[in-house]
């Protein structure tokens, strides 16, 4: 027989948005369960630690400077920030050609880099006619929802190949998926919702500004360890069934009676749970749409940072490599030296299907034409395929497929009888990213307050 808890809400998912409303939650006087399939808590947050003990983020890691509600809790946990490692020369590696820069955007024709602004400010220019609370009530929606964003790539103007190489990479790996899937109207809608294309891009100044001391995931297990045994791990939820004023939510050994649930899980997981009364069809229409796609992150981790003494920030990239990009993600303390290595989309899946030693092969002679001979030599290689893992199926976060905004975009943060819906792809401000997440799981836990 399962167990059986009473509580005044059950929360579906112990990610960054669940632990937020369960946190918020108890501060305002309510009891709560906290039920999560995995065996840890923070979702598409994960934090790992090597054998002597280093932390490293095998999920989303990164803070930016306006990811303020993400900051606040930071502080409220006691879990301090650091700042990424930018100093040195950056890498752009493409036709045979390695070319070291500064700054945003590499040293190529200038001509393509004029280009390329243009094509940022025209974007950012359509972004600000969104509204961020309903971007399928802009003026011209519609027409932005039957288009891709692979449509509009085609007709950016940037001019040679490696230019569009580089943008079009760089556009794949905020939705993963295959652009031709994704709506241009989603696109404006995550610029408007960080602020501009190359805050989305950008290190200094940008989505990748900050890396949390300890890594992401201890500020989940932080949120974690204060709600102590409301959190149950290794429980599926199965079924959530309301009758009157009441909802049983029914997991893997455990049934939790509560008068509210939120549901913090990705798109893709809603669909496994039974609901009754059930889901009407738009909403499942929605879900059905709403799939994040194939990226890999792989952590190689050295001894030491080699590449900060011989002037490089880390920073690299290779459209459609085996490590198309590369990032900084050493630990505050600066050593073990650990690069994050990326791969997106079509690109993951391919690489994905090579034999393990043959990938790592690649990934690793990549690095060391990059970063010299020293890369080919790393003391660890931790390999995450996220839309292979069970419960997230995907990442950064689900991508909306032309069409789906502006049919079901209202969907999204729209009560459904007492279930209450939280995630980041429910968040406005910070759509997508960790500060989403935790905005939403505030959100969700502000509607049961009220």
């Amino acid at each position: 027989m399962p167990e059986r808890i009473e509580a005044d809400v059950c929360v579906v998912g112990a990610g960054y948005a669940g632990l937020t409303a369960a946190r918020r939650l108890v501060q305002g006087g309510r009891s709560v369960v906290v039920l999560e399939a995995r065996d840890r808590v923070g979702g598409r947050a994960w934090t790992d630690h090597l054998p002597g003990g280093a932390p490293i983020d095998r999920g989303a890691g990164w803070l930016g400077p306006r990811h303020d509600a993400a900051f606040r809790l930071a502080g409220e946990l006691g879990v301090g920030t650091y700042k990424t490692w930018v100093a040195g020369a950056h890498l752009l590696v493409h036709g045979g050609k390695t070319r070291r820069y500064t700054g945003l955007i590499p040293r190529i024709n200038p001509l393509a880099v004029a280009t390329i602004a243009l094509a940022q400010a025209r974007i950012d220019r359509r972004s600000r006619k969104v509204p961020l609370e309903e971007p399928w009530a802009a003026g011209r929606a519609a027409t932005w929802d039957t288009r891709s964003v692979a449509w509009w790539l085609r007709r950016t103007g940037i001019r040679t190949a490696v230019a569009r190489d580089l943008f079009e990479m760089a556009v794949r790996g905020l939705f993963t998926g295959d652009l031709e899937d994704t709506s241009f109207l989603h696109l404006l809608f995550l610029v408007r919702a960080h602020g501009s294309l190359e805050a989305l891009f950008s290190i200094e100044g940008g989505a990748q500004e900050n890396l949390v001391d300890g890594g992401a995931g201890s500020m989940a297990q932080r949120m974690a360890d204060d709600l102590g045994d409301a959190v149950r791990l290794g429980a599926p939820v199965r079924a959530v069934q309301q009758h009157g004023d009441a909802v049983v939510v029914d997991a893997d050994g455990v049934s939790a009676t509560a008068r509210h649930v939120v549901v913090a899980l990705p798109p893709a997981l809603i669909l496994e749970v039974a609901f009754h009364p059930p889901l009407p069809d738009d909403r499942e229409a929605l879900y059905r749409a709403a799939v994040a796609g194939p990226e890999s992150k792989t952590l190689v981790v050295y001894d030491e940072p080699f590449w900060r003494e011989d002037g490089f920030s880390g920073q690299s990239a290779e459209p459609g490599s085996v490590s198309e990009v590369t990032l900084d993600a050493s630990p505050a303390s600066g050593t073990p030296g650990v690069l994050a290595s990326f791969t997106f989309g079509p690109v993951a899946e391919r690489a994905d299907a090579l034999d393990p030693a043959e990938r790592r092969r690649r990934l690793l002679d990549a690095l060391a034409a990059r970063f010299g001979p020293r890369a080919a030599a790393p003391v660890d290689v931790v390999e995450t395929a996220w839309w292979t893992e069970e419960w997230t199926r995907g990442c950064s976060m689900a991508h909306f497929p032309p069409g789906v905004l502006t049919r079901y975009g209202p969907l999204l943060r729209r009560r459904f009888g007492r279930v209450h819906w939280a995630g980041t792809e429910t968040s406005t401000t910070s759509h997508g990213a960790i500060d989403g997440a935790v905005r939403s799981g505030e959100r969700a836990a502000a509607e049961i307050l009220r």
